[in-house]
């Protein structure tokens, strides 16, 4: 099924603006939402937002709660999200990044009292959109487990970096640092399929490529879990904890201490985030950078392909494809997150548009 750009963009206004949001607030969550499923990431726009509802309804976070800069200093902020809609303390942080890195070069700011804010690279993208370099991480539910180990301590730890690319397609990788995002493994789940390698650990311990031996409810994104996603091995485990430390503990969102493993259900989160602006210019020609930038990709995309593939993707070319695609031919939605989506809309008297 397939959805037109306007009308996606309009129901997620008018579900921002039933759950509380002013106009500003309303068009920055749907812009973030909208952004995700033009990109393909249909799991973090459409599939994200039953979830929010969710959130929002327990008073876990809110609209109409701005964020507040505990300590400021030139080239650096500590942000209060005060447990608002993710992105919106998101984007406001990004935008202190940026403004910071206008003067000094770099702008890093770090977030605690956060909330899901989706898409990780909403917010790299948000630097790309005004020339610079961008970054964002967040930590979130614990679902992951360490490298050699059966227990839950950390969450999917998504990260982001986008830079721009002169005339190609921005390079913008964002990734779960945990070997499968919980979104594509509850999607495997849903479709009875295996994941490629030993990405969970089963609540026996044992590692396993089964989905359906972990996740106890594929219908839900953020279902109960008997067991544990991993990290991609112990490499994959450094970068889990790269996240940890710059988004969790550099904010104070967390302290380690006195914490237990989570059970199946009761998952505690843990949203710190850090946002990273670097304005080009502080060091070359940004010109002279987009276009070795782009050189690279161009070399490096006409490269010769190894047996079993058709040729060599950088980060972000797909999602561009798919984001071609979708703005023309309108959007891409499963017909499981439209369901979900339309309980969602029915439990706060929102009316789906015809599609």
């Amino acid at each position: 099924m397939r959805i037109q750009e306007g009308k996606l963009k309009s129901l997620y206004t008018g579900f921002a603006r039933k759950l509380g949001a002013d106009g500003r607030e309303a068009a920055t969550f749907a812009t973030c939402l909208l952004r995700a499923d033009i990109r393909g990431h249909t799991t973090q726009g459409m599939g994200l937002l039953p979830y929010l509802v969710e959130l929002f309804d327990a008073g876990v976070m809110a609209f109409c709660s701005a964020p507040e800069i505990i300590r400021d200093n030139p080239a650096s902020a500590l942000v209060d999200g005060k447990r608002g809609m993710g992105q919106i303390s998101g984007t406001f942080a990004m935008d202190l990044a940026i403004e910071k890195a206008r003067t000094c070069g770099i702008g890093f700011v770090s977030l605690r009292g956060g909330a899901d804010y989706g898409m990780a690279s909403n917010y790299a993208i948000q630097a790309i959109e005004q020339g610079l370099i961008g970054m964002s991480m967040s930590t979130g539910p614990v679902l992951v487990a360490p490298w050699g180990g059966r227990d839950a301590w950390f969450s999917t730890n998504p990260i982001s970096l986008a830079v721009p690319a002169g005339d190609r397609d921005p390079i913008v990788i964002d990734m779960a640092t945990s070997a499968n995002s919980m979104g594509r493994t509850v999607l495997a789940a849903r479709d009875g399929q295996k994941l490629p390698g030993r990405q969970l650990v089963d609540a026996q311990g044992n590692y396993t490529d089964d989905p359906a031996q972990v996740i106890l409810n594929p219908m839900d994104r953020e279902s109960g879990m008997a067991g544990a996603l991993l990290p991609d091995g112990p490499k994959g485990f450094g970068m889990v904890l790269i996240v940890e430390l710059l988004a969790a503990l550099l904010s104070g969102e967390r302290s380690w201490q006195d914490e237990h493993p989570s059970d199946g259900v009761n998952r505690q989160a843990f949203y710190g985030q850090t946002f990273i602006a670097i304005d080009i210019a502080k060091f070359q020609d940004p010109a002279d950078f987009a276009g070795a930038v782009e050189r690279m990709v161009e070399t490096l995309s006409s490269s010769r392909a190894a047996n079993g593939f058709d040729r060599v993707r950088l980060h972000g070319a797909k999602a561009a494809e798919a984001m071609r695609d979708n703005q023309a031919n309108g959007i891409f939605v499963r017909d499981e997150e439209w369901q979900l989506m339309a309980s969602a809309a029915c439990k706060l008297g929102i009316h789906l548009p015809a599609v």
